[in-house]
C-alpha cells in the first residue's frame, strides 16, 4: 500500500489502516535519508520498501528500473498521497511549491521515528543494539536508550539491512508458493518474460 492507489469503497477502517501504513513507510524512509534531500528520493525510497531484499530483484527476472519507473510515472500522485503526512511529522519542512525536503537530524527527532516503526522492524533494530557499548539498557534509562540508538551513525544502514531481511523472507515464501501452485513450467515461462524486461531496463 506504499504506492498511489484508489480506495474503491470509502471505509474508515481501510483509510485508517492506509494512513498508518503510509506514515510507517515515511518514518522508515526518513531514517535512511540525509537532512536535506529531494522529493524524488523520498518517493523512490518509499516505493523501494516493497522490493528491497526481494530475491527476484537480484535475479534477471525484474526490470532494474522498476522503482524509478513507478515514481516517474506517478510523481504528482505520490506528492498528493504523502505530502500532508510528511509535513505532519515533527522536524520535517517541505514547502508545497518546492521539491526539496529538510528534516531535523537530531537524535531526539530520530528517536521519535524509531519508536513508532512497525513492531517487527523496531524489534530487529533493538536486537542489533543489545549490549552495544555506549547504549544503556532500555529498562535503566529508556529516554537515553532511544536517544543513543537513534543517534548512532550505523542506524541508516541498519534500517535498510533489516528491511531487506524482512522482505527477503517474505519474497522467498511467495516464490516457493508460486512454484508449488503454478508448476515449474509456468514459472519458467514467467521467468523468461521477466528476463526480457530485465534487459530492456538495462538499456
Amino acid at each position: 500500500m506504499h504506492k498511489p492507489l484508489r480506495i474503491i469503497k470509502d471505509d474508515a477502517r481501510v483509510r485508517l489502516t492506509q494512513q498508518v501504513n503510509l506514515t510507517s513507510a515515511i518514518r522508515t524512509a526518513l531514517l535512511t535519508l540525509p537532512e536535506t534531500f529531494e522529493e524524488g528520493q523520498l518517493f523512490e525510497r518509499i516505493a523501494a520498501l516493497s522490493y528491497q531484499g526481494d530475491l527476484r530483484m537480484a535475479l534477471p527476472f525484474e526490470n532494474r528500473s522498476k522503482i524509478a519507473n513507478i515514481v516517474n510515472a506517478q510523481t504528482p500522485q505520490f506528492k498528493e498521497l504523502y505530502y500532508r503526512l510528511v509535513v505532519g511529522l515533527p522536524g520535517v519542512h517541505w514547502s508545497p511549491e518546492s521539491t526539496t525536503i529538510h528534516q531535523d537530524g537530531s537524535p531526539k527527532t530520530k528517536a521519535a521515528h524509531v519508536r513508532k516503526l512497525p513492531s517487527e522492524l523496531r524489534s530487529r533494530i533493538e536486537a542489533q543494539f543489545a549490549g552495544k557499548p555506549g547504549v544503556p539498557s532500555k529498562d535503566s534509562d529508556e529516554p537515553e536508550y532511544w536517544s543513543r540508538l537513534a543517534g548512532d551513525s550505523s542506524l541508516p544502514d541498519l534500517v535498510q539491512s533489516e528491511v531487506n531481511s524482512i522482505v527477503r523472507y517474505s519474497s522467498t515464501i511467495q516464490t516457493a508458493k508460486g512454484l508449488i501452485t503454478s508448476g515449474v513450467g509456468t514459472s519458467v515461462k514467467y521467468a523468461g518474460k521477466k528476463i526480457v524486461k530485465y534487459w530492456q531496463g538495462r538499456r
